[in-house]
C-alpha cells in the first residue's frame, strides 16, 4: 500500500531576465507553495541576471543573487546571460554569497570543475528516495573559449552522468532549449524530468515523452512552475501533475509597485553617480546621416583598430547627451552585445554587403528580439569605413580587390541571429572579448581627448 507521505514538490524558475517586476509575485507563490510540504525543491534555471536591468548592471548580478536568496532555491544553472554577459573573474565571484548549490556539468576552468559550481547535487526525501539533479548551460563555442572558459558539449556529458547514477530519481535542469530536452527525453530512460529553459518555451501543462516529463515556464517571470509528485514505495512515480501559473492570476499585493520601482531606482542612482564624458554637444539618431550610430561605429573601429564597420541604427536606442553618465550608456546602449572582426575576400565582402543592405532593408522596422538585442527596432545599417552604391564596394574609399582580404567590424548578433547568412559562413570571425559595446564606448571616452 501507498504512503500518503510520497509527495514531492518541485517549483521552478527560468529566464527571469531580471524582470524584477514579476519578482513580488513569484517569491509569495514560492513560499506558498513550499507551505505544509515535507519534501520541496526548488530551482532557478538560468539567465536570471540580465544586465538590461540597471540593478544587475550597478551590481553585475548580485543583486539578483540577493533575490534568489529570497526564494529559498535548492538549487541553480546559469544560462548564457550569466556564462557570457559577465566577464570571468565577475563570474567567478557572483555566486560568494549564495545560499543555494549552482550545479553545472559542462562548463570547464582549465579543464576542472568551476569553485562555486558542482557536476550534480543529490538529495534525499523524507520518505527515503534518492534524487539526483544535473545542471547543463548551453554551449557557445565561439563564445565561451574566448571568455577563458571550457565548454563541453552536453549529451556527452548528460550521458555520462545519467550512466553512472543509482539514484532513484533523475532531474535535469535544462539550460538548453525544446529540441535538446525533447531528444534528451527520447535518448536517455532513466532520465525522469527535465525543468527546461533557454528556448522560452512554455509547456503550461508539462509534457510527456516516453516516460520522462517535461515542465517548462516560458520567460521574463511570466509564468512559474510547479510539479506534484507521488511516488509508491518502491519509488515509482504513480502520479504527476505539472502546471505553469501564469503569474497575471496571481494576487498583487501593496507595496508591490513601490517594491518594483524601487530596484529600477536604486540601479539608476548607483549608474548616474558615474560619470563618463562631457561631449561638445549632443548627438540625435535621426535620419539619413544617424550621428549618434556613426559616432559609435567610429569609436568601436577606432578602439579595434579596424577601419571598416558595419552597424544598424537600432543598437542606439537614445540620443546621446552632453553630460554621459554609465546610466545614460546604459539606457543608450542596454544590449549584451560584442563586436566581432569578420576577415573576407573581396569578393565575399561584396556579396555580405548586398545580403546586410538588403535583409536590412526588411528588418528596419521589425521588432528585433533575442541575441543580446534589447532595444526597440532594428533601424538602418549605417557604414563607416565602407560604401555600397550602384554594387560597388568601397574600402576606405578604393573599390575592392577580388582575392584581397578584408577586416569588418560588426556586432556579434549578426553572426548569431538568422538573418545574415552569407555573412555567417563567410571568412573568418573573432569575437571580441570580454567587453560589451557600451564598456567600450565609455572606456575609449574616458581617454579620449577634445571631446
Amino acid at each position: 500500500m501507498t504512503s500518503q507521505e510520497n509527495v514531492l514538490k518541485i517549483l521552478h524558475l527560468n529566464d527571469l531576465h531580471s524582470h524584477f517586476e514579476n519578482y513580488p509575485k513569484i517569491k509569495r507563490f514560492f513560499a506558498d507553495k513550499s507551505a505544509g510540504c515535507s519534501d520541496v525543491l526548488r530551482f532557478d534555471i538560468g539567465d536570471n541576471v540580465d544586465r538590461s536591468h540597471a540593478l544587475s548592471e550597478a551590481t553585475l548580478g548580485q543583486a539578483n543573487v540577493e533575490l534568489m536568496n529570497a526564494l529559498d532555491l535548492t538549487a541553480a544553472t546559469i544560462g548564457n546571460n550569466e556564462g557570457l554577459g559577465l566577464p570571468k573573474e565577475k563570474l567567478d565571484r557572483l555566486y560568494d554569497h549564495a545560499n543555494f548549490d549552482i550545479i553545472l556539468g559542462n562548463l570547464k576552468d582549465q579543464g576542472k570543475q568551476p569553485s562555486w559550481a558542482v557536476e550534480k547535487k543529490r538529495v534525499t526525501t523524507s520518505f527515503g528516495m534518492t534524487i539526483d539533479i544535473f545542471g547543463l548551460t548551453a554551449p557557445y563555442p565561439l563564445a565561451y573559449p574566448p571568455m577563458g572558459w571550457d565548454i563541453l558539449a552536453p549529451e556527452p556529458v548528460l550521458a555520462q552522468q545519467l550512466h553512472e547514477t543509482d539514484a532513484d530519481f533523475t532531474i535535469l535542469l535544462s539550460h538548453l532549449g525544446w529540441r535538446f530536452d525533447e531528444t534528451a527525453a527520447v535518448t536517455f530512460d532513466n532520465l525522469d524530468l527535465i525543468l527546461g529553459a533557454h528556448t522560452h518555451h512554455l509547456y503550461e501543462y508539462g509534457k510527456y515523452i516516453n516516460d520522462t516529463m517535461l515542465a517548462a515556464a516560458g520567460r521574463y517571470g511570466e509564468y512559474v512552475g510547479e510539479v506534484t509528485l507521488r511516488f509508491d514505495d518502491d519509488y515509482q512515480c504513480i502520479q504527476s501533475e505539472m502546471m505553469a501559473e501564469d503569474v497575471r492570476h496571481l494576487t498583487t499585493v501593496a507595496g508591490d509597485k513601490e517594491w518594483i520601482q524601487r530596484q529600477a531606482e536604486q540601479g539608476h542612482e548607483l549608474l548616474q553617480a558615474c560619470q563618463v564624458a562631457q561631449l561638445a554637444q549632443p548627438l540625435t539618431n535621426h535620419p539619413p546621416e544617424y550621428p549618434a550610430t556613426r559616432f559609435v561605429a567610429e569609436l568601436m573601429g577606432d578602439y579595434y583598430q579596424v577601419p571598416a564597420v558595419i552597424l544598424n541604427s537600432g543598437m542606439i536606442v537614445k540620443e546621446i547627451p552632453k553630460n554621459l553618465t554609465l546610466d545614460d550608456l546604459h539606457d543608450i546602449l542596454p544590449h549584451s552585445i560584442r563586436m566581432v572582426k569578420v576577415t573576407v575576400t573581396g569578393t565575399e565582402l561584396e556579396a555580405v554587403l548586398r545580403e546586410v543592405y538588403g535583409v536590412g532593408n526588411y528588418l528596419k522596422t521589425q521588432r528585433i528580439v533575442g541575441m543580446g538585442f534589447r532595444g526597440k527596432e532594428f533601424g538602418n545599417i549605417v557604414t563607416v569605413g565602407l560604401t555600397y552604391q550602384d554594387v560597388q564596394v568601397l574600402y576606405q574609399g578604393s573599390p575592392v580587390v577580388a582575392e584581397q582580404r578584408y577586416v569588418v567590424l560588426i556586432p556579434d548578433q549578426y553572426l548569431f541571429a538568422s538573418y545574415f547568412p552569407i555573412l555567417k559562413s563567410s571568412g573568418r570571425a573573432e569575437i571580441q572579448f570580454p567587453r560589451l559595446m557600451r564598456e567600450i564606448v565609455a572606456d575609449a571616452l574616458a581617454h579620449r581627448d577634445n571631446l
